[in-house]
């Protein structure tokens, strides 16, 4: 069997899988697409590949300012967590006690222990850690919004750049994204008409456009980005798509658990004509399919949850 790599091809081992064509699935193809995407949904909920670990980088903007929150992509599920807004993990110079640490007792590490070393440092973090602290935010992915507690008026500034730790989920398909957009072979920044760049792309995504792949350089504004070099022609009014990971598709996890959705759906519709007796003398009986169905999901989901297969940081904070 070739690999699999869209949807199309997902949906036709799944029936293969469960006895099409020799045998009749009585599952409508809506219905198919249905347990599909839930299959999906699960998966990038709680398996380690349904995500991608990133680091999102974010300008802030007066609006972010005065409402006192930052706007999320979609594709984001989960927040970790937010870099420090302090200078203290910053280049140091001469007159820094690192610097001095280094350049005194640290010169040889041949012949010099480094515990002293690891010991001050280790002490430096904490009293960072008292005075400075992290950012405490607050996050829910049906918001799309990163709530930041801090003090807005002090901390931050317009042109403030914000770090956020997050886990997106990976989109096995190509998507188109919202409006369109402009650009030309003199300069490598895209105008949008209609966009939501700040929503639907992160620094150093990888977009479409015409022929060409570009890969983002940063995010202006929700209508502005730059390119990683410039367009090779001029394009006015056109649309740009983000290529998915098609091998999601090939997942072993998320084949076995989308065949066990289908097959609980085809119990259930089954379940609906318990005893007719059709020609040649079957009779029909979806309870035994649908119960088989119910195991088989149980049992995979039991083992998801138990293996922990999420990272360890999105549990434990």
């Amino acid at each position: 069997m070739a690999k699999i790599s869209t949807k199309a091809q997902f949906k036709t081992y799944c029936l293969r899988k469960l006895g099409f064509p020799v045998i009749e699935i009585n599952v409508d193809d809506d219905q198919v697409d249905d347990r599909i995407d839930e299959a999906l949904s699960f998966w990038r909920d709680y398996h380690y590949d349904g995500t991608e670990k990133l680091f999102m980088k974010h300008c802030l903007t007066a609006e972010d300012i005065d409402r006192q929150w930052i706007y999320a992509p979609d594709a984001v599920q989960f927040v970790i967590g937010v870099m420090p807004f302090d200078l203290s993990n910053a280049s140091i110079n001469m007159f820094d006690l690192r610097y001095q640490l280094r350049l005194h007792d640290l010169y040889d590490f041949t012949s010099v222990s480094y515990v002293s070393y690891e010991i001050t440092m280790q002490h430096l973090r904490t009293l960072n850690l008292l005075f400075s602290g992290t950012p405490q935010f607050r996050f829910n992915r049906h918001q799309n919004k990163v709530f930041l507690d801090i003090d807005w008026s002090r901390d931050v500034q317009p042109g403030s750049f914000v770090i956020i730790e997050c886990y997106r989920a990976l989109e096995p398909d190509t998507i188109t994204l919202t409006g369109t957009l402009s650009c030309a072979p003199g300069s490598n920044t895209v105008t949008g008409t209609g966009t939501k760049f700040d929503q639907e792309l992160v620094d150093f995504d990888f977009i479409t456009i015409g022929t060409e792949q570009k890969q983002v350089r940063k995010i202006s504004n929700p209508t502005s980005l730059e390119l990683l070099g410039n367009p090779a022609q001029t394009y006015t009014n056109a649309t740009a798509t983000i290529e998915g990971v098609t091998d999601v598709w090939n997942d072993r996890f998320l084949k076995k658990y989308a065949c066990a959705l289908i097959k609980r759906q085809w119990g259930s519709n089954l379940k609906k004509f318990a005893g007719i007796q059709m020609p040649g003398g079957v009779t029909l009986n979806g309870q035994v399919i649908y119960d088989e169905a119910v195991q088989e999901i149980e049992k995979m989901e039991e083992e998801m949850y138990l293996m922990g297969s999420l990272p360890s940081e999105i549990l434990t904070g």
